[in-house]
């Protein structure tokens, strides 16, 4: 299931934006209770991560993309530096090694920061931009929390169909 939002910032993909953020963190609650601690640290296919991989993956994302949101807020057109959120980031901070328990505990309480702020925002606060180094484009608030919210969805749809499939192999 992808679901797709418009670039173009209007009410209406503000609210779509708002309501798909809101939907990961119970998401990926309800994926991760469905498996062993076995499973959570396994690669879902040949060549894939495992499901805590995922989860730190989408933490490393949603950290560089939400800094970029609050600074855009804070700050008339920063310019923030280009880290990659895996090659960079998270081999820094390594979710990767976290209890996954832990890890969906960290991303809600991140995921209820940045849904405060954003629904804190007035309508041309969404239009906010930030610059990040060797972009040529300044990308608003809007853009950057539309990111973060098409990003989770295409990985969440693909972990409840791994995840899915990982059940039905285990029942035959």
């Amino acid at each position: 299931m992808k679901k797709s939002i418009s670039t173009d910032l209007t009410p209406a993909n503000v609210a779509a934006v708002l309501a798909l953020l809101g939907e990961s963190p119970s998401r990926l609650q309800t994926l991760g209770k469905s498996l062993s601690e076995a499973q959570q640290r396994q690669p879902l296919g040949a060549g894939e991560r495992s499901f805590v991989q995922d989860v730190a993956h989408l933490l490393n994302c949603e950290a560089t993309s939400s800094e970029a949101v609050y600074l855009a807020i804070l700050s008339n057109e920063p310019s923030i530096a280009d880290v990659h959120p895996e090659r960079q980031l998270g081999k820094l901070l390594r979710f990767d090694q976290l209890p996954l328990e832990e890890l969906l505990a960290y991303f809600g309480i991140r995921r209820k920061v940045l849904l405060g702020v954003l629904t804190s925002l007035k309508e041309k606060d969404w239009a906010r931009t930030v610059k990040e180094t060797n972009k040529r484009r300044k990308e608003s608030v809007y853009w950057k929390a539309r990111s973060i919210a098409v990003h989770e969805v295409e990985h969440l749809s693909d972990l409840e169909a791994k995840v899915r499939h990982l059940r039905s192999a285990a029942q035959s």
